[in-house]
């Protein structure tokens, strides 16, 4: 009823890289010599493969090119889903931010050699509850994270605002669920919000010293407490090979994706996408219900 714990499930860390493995399909070619030869294959991470990503390889020799036509073909048949097109547009309104400031905010875990997890910009959440937008950087940026103007936070620190950053893509579409109540949960079982902002204690009454994130990031498969809030000038990414400009952009990779992506709201308005969302339900279904009644971090005793 609470969602899930260790939700790292079937969102954005089940990537797909590397290689097919032994009856996931796509066929091994061999090369002159008869070794396997593996060019720019699909292979999912140890934790095994979702049903959609079994969808978007099937049929395919699972090439990295086919698998983005799929995608591709997914994205202009039924555009993206409510929650995945806010997320891309917060991580969009950051990279503008970004490249209009020079200063380039990012949540990163150190341990999983990616440049990052998440971009940090307006529309970001910090541990206190707040905004990015809602936080003030001192004069001069002597220090390495802006305050606070809403509360007593000395720092922002990224902390995810949908369930579907956390592996509970499953919530939002539960009828009666209502995203504004959600909070990324603690061990504890209490959101983060119970906690104190600075010292990251439990303020709901436990014992609990210091939040530890009860899920997994579906970007690297970490810990809340793995990551940490950075932030860096265009010179300090460039001197690390990490990607600026139009290169930090959501989808820079993939132009025909990233072009039909944020072109959805537009073809939308045009009458030219039809819509395969769920109709508003507002009377909450029994497992909403019990949450709210249930579960600290939406709302409940």
């Amino acid at each position: 009823g609470c969602g899930g714990g260790r939700g790292g499930g079937g969102g954005r860390g089940r990537a797909l890289r590397g290689g097919p493995g032994p009856g996931q399909g796509g066929a091994l070619a061999r090369n002159a010599d008869g070794e396997l030869a593996l060019p720019m294959q699909i292979q999912p991470f140890s934790g095994g493969v979702s049903k959609s990503e079994r969808a978007l390889v099937a049929g395919t020799d699972g090439s990295v090119a086919e698998v983005e036509e799929r995608i591709t073909q997914a994205v202009k048949t039924f555009g993206l889903a409510p929650g995945a097109r806010k997320m891309m547009d917060a991580e969009k309104a950051a990279a503008e931010e970004a490249v209009a400031t020079g200063l380039y905010g990012v949540w990163r875990n150190e341990r999983s050699g990616q440049d990052f997890c998440g971009r940090i910009g307006p529309m970001s959440r910090c541990f206190c509850g707040h905004d990015y937008s809602e936080h003030v950087w001192d004069k001069g940026r002597k220090k390495l994270r802006p305050a606070c103007g809403s509360c007593a936070c000395n720092g922002f620190r990224y902390i995810p605002r949908r369930p579907e950053e956390v592996g509970e893509h499953w919530l939002p579409r539960r009828r009666g669920f209502d995203i504004r109540l959600w909070q990324a949960k603690c061990k504890c079982l209490h959101g983060h919000e119970d906690h104190d902002p600075n010292r990251l204690s439990c303020r709901a009454g436990c014992s609990c010293p210091t939040f530890q994130s009860a899920w997994l990031c579906t970007c690297c498969e970490g810990k809340w407490e793995d990551h940490e809030s950075l932030w860096e000038t265009e010179a300090e990414r460039r001197s690390q090979g990490f990607p600026v400009g139009q290169a930090f952009f959501p989808l820079a990779s993939t132009p025909q994706i990233q072009d039909l992506a944020f072109n959805q709201q537009a073809l939308a308005a045009g009458g030219q996408q039809q819509s395969f969302s769920l109709p508003h339900r507002p009377k909450p279904e029994r497992s909403v219900r019990l949450m709210q009644e249930r579960c600290p971090n939406y709302g409940g005793g």
